[in-house]
């Protein structure tokens, strides 16, 4: 009887387990935990990935409100970079991002006109103005904030009360604090346009006036007359720049033609001259005189002797009529002023002109003749170099007497080193670009171990023991344990107790027909 309880099938998972050999029980314990492990990181890192960044680089007062938003609409967040970004599941980042710009959230690091949406009768004047310096601020933070090398801005503006007389009037000033992305700079052109761009903004406000600073405090505008005056913009290095890559164009152009594309290679460094010199001159020329002016005087005194009419009065005695006249005088005076001639020219020196230039040209070799012994380049020859030479002095416009220098070499080109990229990715990049099509590949294989190492042995193991455990009774065993249980009382028919057996459930009509089968 103990055997044949023994051989009885188990009732149960549990029994089965209970039954096998300590080795077969810990292979099983072991790829059950791998698996479950394996289904974990692949669920988290699930999880992981379908979370999509909603904003960032949000202030408190911003990310707060966007946070409480999400709340009430009962939307899954995680927070990130000490709560200033903002992650959502996937599949629902773009439809949350346009039901908050609808609500107006976020603002942007400051309040804006909306400021003035709701009204309140009982607010004062100062209030008022107030409310709108605010919101100006914010606008204006708002705009700087969207170009693409800025993080955050904060605008200070300090506009004076009007006053009745222009000379008690103060000049309006501002000040913008750029938090820039890590890595860049602006240039001058970017700055001057947030300067212009806050100036034309806020009435009577003189771009002067307007000082823009970034995160660390380095003043990044620049005042007129903080730098030197002239034809360069936006300074004389970039002026310097722009001079000699004309130049190393020019000459470039000029080479790849005459040698080919990627056969030369021009350098030009170029010094200018950034003094400004102003002279004025006065030349006097002695050899060339004019009439100025000319001033003649004519003087005449005394009269002649007058005889008279002969007659009466012409022959009495008298002192009146003894003398006719006294001895007549004349004085004759000319002034001519002469002038030497003079001129004046008054010089301005340019700007930015070209003291010398300094040029270094690379010449690739030529390639040997084919079937040729020895190196698979030849060095060009003196007459091809000489040509060369005249031909980028002319197309520069070189001066020896300026001091200009022109240098060119012939060498071998290391053409390899363009074959290997200026940044190449790091393996890490590549995973990630394609970790979306591993989770799944180890879904699927954790999928397969599950099924190979787990569920196909414990099929197999159940259905051999469910054969070692089959037992098919004869029809003289069943009589005989009929008769035993009392169930049989005497002799009966075969036929009809087999019968009875099947429709109790205590055998089936298979089992009875393989037992009739082994007796034949």
């Amino acid at each position: 009887m103990a055997e044949e309880a023994k051989k009885l099938p188990p009732k149960n998972l549990f029994e089965l387990i209970m039954q096998w050999p300590l080795k077969r029980k810990l292979s099983f314990a072991g790829v059950g935990l791998v698996s479950l492990l394996l289904f974990a990181l692949i669920i988290l890192s699930a999880r992981t990935g379908d979370y999509r960044l909603l904003y960032s680089n949000l202030d408190s007062t911003d990310a707060a409100a966007v946070v409480t938003w999400l709340k009430d609409n009962r939307i899954p967040y995680r927070l990130q970079n000490e709560g200033r970004s903002i992650y959502l599941p996937a599949n629902q980042v773009y439809e949350a991002r346009l039901e908050m710009a609808g609500a107006g959230i976020p603002q942007g690091g400051g309040v804006g006109f909306e400021l003035f949406d709701k009204q309140s009768f009982g607010m004062t004047d100062f209030a008022q103005k107030v409310n709108y310096q605010r919101a100006l601020q914010g606008e204006l933070a708002r705009t700087i904030a969207n170009l693409s090398l800025v993080e955050g801005a904060r605008v200070h503006l300090a506009l004076p009360e009007r006053r009745l007389f222009r000379e008690q009037q103060q000049e309006a000033t501002a000040s913008v604090i750029l938090q820039l992305v890590p890595g860049r700079s602006p240039s001058d052109g970017q700055v001057q346009g947030i300067v212009h761009l806050v100036a034309s903004s806020i009435e009577g406000l003189d771009p002067k006036n307007v000082t823009v600073i970034d995160s660390t405090g380095r003043v990044l505008s620049k005042r007129p007359g903080d730098g030197i005056e002239g034809p360069m913009t936006p300074g004389m290095l970039d002026y310097q720049s722009r001079v000699e890559r004309s130049l190393e164009e020019r000459a470039q152009s000029l080479l790849d033609r005459a040698l080919g594309i990627g056969n030369s290679l021009v350098r030009i460094t170029a010094q200018l001259d950034f003094s400004q010199v102003e002279r004025t001159e006065e030349i006097f020329d002695p050899s060339r005189t004019a009439v100025r002016s000319e001033q003649v005087m004519e003087e005449r005194s005394g009269q002649q002797a007058a005889g008279g009419v002969p007659g009466v009065e012409s022959n009495l005695e008298g002192p009146a009529f003894a003398l006719g006249g006294g001895i007549p005088s004349s004085r004759n005076e000319e002034t001519t002023n002469f002038e030497i001639s003079k001129s004046i020219s008054r010089t301005i020196g340019s700007v930015g002109g070209i003291r010398n230039l300094s040029v270094a040209v690379l010449v690739g070799d030529r390639p040997a003749a084919p079937g040729s012994e020895g190196p698979a380049f030849v060095p060009r020859n003196n007459n091809e170099l000489l040509s060369i030479e005249n031909m980028v002095i002319g197309a520069l416009g070189l001066d020896r007497n300026r001091g200009d220098q022109i240098q060119i070499v012939s060498m071998p080109f290391e053409n390899g080193l363009a074959d290997f990229p200026g940044v190449e990715s790091s393996p890490l990049d590549r995973f990630w670009q394609f970790w979306p099509l591993i989770k799944y590949a180890l879904l699927a294989i954790a999928a397969a171990l599950v099924y190979f190492l787990l569920v196909r042995p414990l099929v197999r193991t159940l259905k051999t023991e469910a054969k070692a455990v089959e037992h098919y009774k004869t029809v003289e065993e069943l009589e005989s344990e009929m008769s035993q249980t009392g169930m049989l009382p005497g002799p009966r028919d075969p036929m009809a107790q087999i019968r009875n057996e099947v429709l109790a459930g205590k055998a089936t009509p298979a089992q009875v027909i393989k037992t009739w089968l082994k007796e034949s």
